[in-house]
């Protein structure tokens, strides 16, 4: 297969840690080793909250990293106060302030954006996720192209659109989100040449808003290599919760609903379970939130909770190895990739009765699912493992054994890949 100059466009790049991150960048750097020129249009903030805070995170610019050319354009902070107070008025506006919110997000890129794809040129480009801008700036890039293709003489004038480049967006879409949702979304998204979808759930639901079901193709996500083969962890991942615990993994947002574990966690301590409770992953906004409610705990109980914030990588292994289940109660997921994660590492998980999460777990074999927004039922289901450490073990078997035969990322890519090319 001839070698083509792919454009990602995504609001967030690794080093930012997240599931839609960590797939953009596996895709990214799958396709450069398999011989195409991959270039990455993203930002320099490293969570959504920095587009209104500006924080310096210190990245460069510009540089190419796993074979990747990445440019990142400097998150101001004047142009997204701007667009935070039109986010304000929008939400007052209700469904009609839905439609146009999606244009607040990042990234914003600028005069120097263009002159960078003068240079890398592009044949495909990716989009994603929702609800961002990634997916606006795709549309626009592609028109561009054709300009910059016929102010080089690439194509001649009269030539028709069949030549310009294609187009795949990767929208990462919870379907139950109204943001990720909005009909500005699906304007683009219907427009595009391909669209991945990362569950059954997903396309259907794209494809009942008007995308053509021949554009629709499913792609699961993958686990990292390092963390499948990595030898078990001989250190504790943090000195106050050495073993034993019970792990969220994953950024601090709203949506992870982390209060509806901490309240079933409480309830399980009450009835004289001894397991702490770890919660790992990147603060956003919302952490004051999360801190709020631990704060209002008992302090017998505030003990038991550890936080681990803003982790490197490597320190993933030994929050995994350490723990006796992972629970990640999200109302809203594309995927969840943190299942497979601890499934490499043979852990039974616990997940929300939705229906991308139903389509990941086994219920009963390789892990449990709760009733969605039912913290009693939560509370029984860790339970339920925490009780039997034989039943628990056999679901994590499961799920390692799912992780080898559906989840690796060369598949994902080589799938990813044809894509591209159809």
């Amino acid at each position: 297969m001839a070698g083509k100059r792919v454009l990602f466009i995504t609001h967030l790049y690794a080093p930012s840690v997240g599931g839609a991150e960590r797939l953009f960048q596996r895709l990214a750097e799958g396709l450069a080793r398999r011989g195409h020129a991959v270039s990455v249009l993203t930002s320099d903030a490293l969570t959504t909250e920095q587009f209104f805070t500006a924080a310096d995170n210190g990245l460069p610019k510009r540089e190419t990293t796993g074979g990747v050319r990445v440019y990142r354009e400097p998150v101001r902070a004047p142009r997204y106060a701007a667009l935070k107070l039109f986010d304000k008025a929008a939400k007052r506006l209700g469904r009609i302030g839905i439609f146009g919110r999606p244009l607040v997000f990042g990234p914003h890129f600028s005069l120097s954006t263009f002159r960078f794809l003068q240079r890398v040129g592009f044949d495909t480009v990716v989009a994603g996720p929702v609800p961002t801008t990634a997916v606006f700036y795709a549309l626009l890039f592609r028109r561009l192209a054709r300009v910059l293709a016929r102010a080089r003489g690439g194509i001649p004038a009269g030539v028709p659109s069949a030549r310009r480049p294609r187009l795949v967006f990767v929208p990462c879409m919870h379907t139950k989100d109204k943001l990720h949702t909005s009909p500005l979304n699906l304007v683009a998204i219907r427009r595009g040449d391909a669209v991945a979808a990362l569950s059954v759930d997903e396309g259907e639901y794209l494809a009942r808003r008007g995308v053509p079901r021949s554009r629709i193709f499913r792609l699961a996500a993958a686990v990292d290599e390092s963390i499948l083969e990595a030898p078990p962890s001989p250190t504790p991942p943090d000195e106050a919760a050495p073993a034993d615990y019970v792990l969220y993994l994953g950024q601090e947002g709203e949506h992870k609903r982390i209060p509806l574990l901490i309240k079933a966690m409480a309830g399980l301590w009450a009835k004289g379970f001894a397991e702490p409770l770890v919660i790992a992953g990147a603060r956003t906004c919302y952490s004051a939130t999360i801190d709020r409610v631990i704060a209002a705990m008992p302090s017998r109980w505030r003990e038991r909770i550890v936080r681990v914030s803003d982790f490197p990588e490597s320190r993933k292994v030994a929050l995994l190895d350490g723990c006796r289940v992972l629970v990640n109660p999200s109302s809203l997921e594309s995927f969840g990739i943190v299942f497979i994660e601890a499934w490499a590492r043979r852990k039974p998980v616990v997940g929300a009765r939705i229906r991308a999460v139903r389509e990941l777990i086994r219920d009963g074999e390789s892990g449990l699912l709760f009733e969605d927004k039912d913290g009693a039922d939560l509370e029984a289901k860790i339970a339920a493992l925490l009780r039997d450490p034989d039943a628990a073990a056999r679901m994590g078997e499961a799920g390692y054994r799912d992780v080898l035969a559906r989840f690796r990322w060369e598949a994902v890519v080589a799938d990813f890949e044809l894509i591209l090319c159809r």
